[in-house]
């Protein structure tokens, strides 16, 4: 071949394959709406759309007995005995309003997060910058806690961060959340946890 064909030809040779650059911008984009469609599984949609008015649709009763249901068959203690009613309830946030709490507060300003759960969660995953101290051991550990500072509670799935805050509350923290639904509603927003 001569002339602009043999040139086209040559040049042509270079490039890849049509089938690999398909397969490659598929896998991207795949990838990419991976972790769209993962992110968008923890918005809740309420009639103003995807995200709006989220802590008004939650249905905390069902969260909380789905949490106890889990705390259950994973053969996981609580606190023994009932609580006396506290003064103002635990007050709960939801996964999507700690997340945006987190990204838009400055570091000083952010609650603490304290992590309820046994020793063996913990180490399977914990949400970072988070503080552990087991249900059964925060009447000894409250001293290392800060009580003028706002308190986020959490465990696998809601029940225990409750018991946690009522703990809490007694000894005199005036500021303290529950995480509803827990590290599995938190992981289920999209939400990143570290492991130690």
């Amino acid at each position: 071949m001569r002339g602009p064909a043999a040139a086209l030809s040559s040049s042509t040779r270079d490039l890849p394959e049509p089938d690999n650059v398909f397969r490659t911008v598929l896998k991207k984009g795949l990838g990419k709406a991976k972790s769209v469609a993962k992110m968008a599984r923890g918005f809740m949609s309420g009639p103003l759309g995807p995200g709006y008015g989220v802590g008004e649709y939650e249905d905390i009763e069902r969260m909380r007995q789905e949490a106890a249901a889990q705390d259950l068959r994973e053969g996981v203690a609580t606190l023994d005995g009932e609580h006396e009613a506290i003064e103002g309830g635990t007050l709960e946030i939801s996964a999507e309003d700690l997340r945006v709490m987190l990204e838009v507060e400055l570091a000083e300003d952010q609650p603490l997060l304290l992590d309820v759960r046994e020793v063996h969660e913990w180490e399977a995953g914990h949400i970072q910058g988070a503080v552990h101290v087991p249900l059964g051991k925060l009447d000894e550990g409250l001293a290392d806690l800060d009580p003028a500072r706002e308190i986020v509670v959490y465990c696998a799935g809601g029940a225990r961060s409750i018991d946690g805050s009522y703990v809490l509350k007694r000894a005199g923290f005036g500021n303290v959340r529950s995480l509803a639904g827990g590290l599995a509603a938190w992981q289920g927003a999209g939400n990143e946890t570290i492991i130690s």
